[in-house]
């Protein structure tokens, strides 16, 4: 029996809803898509390491002083930029190579209680975990998972996926492809933030101060962190 055309356009409607991410709903506030040769210093703080590359945000590891040796680097837009309650996502591809990380993160400006950050990490490979720091009246806690709600996917450091944080008064949310993967319900031990939260990229130093015995180019350094574009809405 032939299913009528109005409910298969019902059907792909709703199939489509189950995809769509919290931007859908919300208003684009802030962006960058890294189009320009250089970093736009009215937006970011960023040390050496950090540059554009092909029209990609491109966070690599520098040689250090010694031999083998190497640096990270980091970009961040505290000071300069911050969101109130909202939706932060950003197109990243982490890394292929273990033994050293990098990170995607927001956070309050002034770090006092009550306040919050919110991460993800990768380490190389195709894991990708989350986490959530707070800071109530009394102590900070890091909170994160026993299991790791992110599926493993091969294609985490070949391609790029979007990652995002969405947060308000009930509770903070951690999506992956717009599709929600986490959620830490507010309470009394896990205070909301009214605050404002800044954003940090970040492409971590190797282990042993930065030592990488094996790596297969000594001379070429691990390959770097790439991000496409990070947006903001409210």
């Amino acid at each position: 029996m032939a299913v009528p055309l109005s409910r298969l356009l019902s059907l792909f409607l709703f199939a489509a809803s189950l995809c769509a991410g919290p931007e859908t709903s919300l208003k684009l506030v802030w962006s960058d898509e890294f189009n320009e040769k250089e970093i736009d210093k009215k937006k970011w703080n960023f040390g050496d390491g950090v540059r554009i590359v092909d029209g990609q945000l491109s966070l690599e590891i520098l040689p250090g002083s010694k031999p083998m040796f190497w640096r990270g680097s980091s970009i961040n837009s505290r000071g300069k930029y911050s969101s109130k309650a909202g939706y932060i996502e950003a197109s990243i591809m982490f890394l292929q190579t273990g033994g050293h990380g990098c990170g995607f993160g927001i956070g309050n400006e002034d770090g006092r209680a009550p306040s919050a950050s919110m991460g993800y990490s990768n380490g190389g490979g195709d894991s990708v975990g989350l986490g959530l720091g707070i800071v109530n009246e009394e102590r900070g806690r890091n909170l994160s998972p026993k299991e790791n709600p992110i599926p493993r996917d091969a294609s985490y450091s070949k391609k790029f996926h979007r990652f995002g944080f969405q947060w308000g008064p009930n509770d903070y949310r951690w999506y992956v492809d717009g599709r929600l993967a986490y959620t830490i319900r507010i309470s009394d031990k896990i205070p909301a933030t009214p605050k404002p939260m800044y954003i940090s990229f970040s492409h971590n130093g190797l282990p042993e101060a930065g030592l990488l015995k094996n790596f297969k180019d000594p001379q070429m350094g691990p390959e770097p962190m790439r991000v496409d574009w990070v947006k903001v809405y409210q």
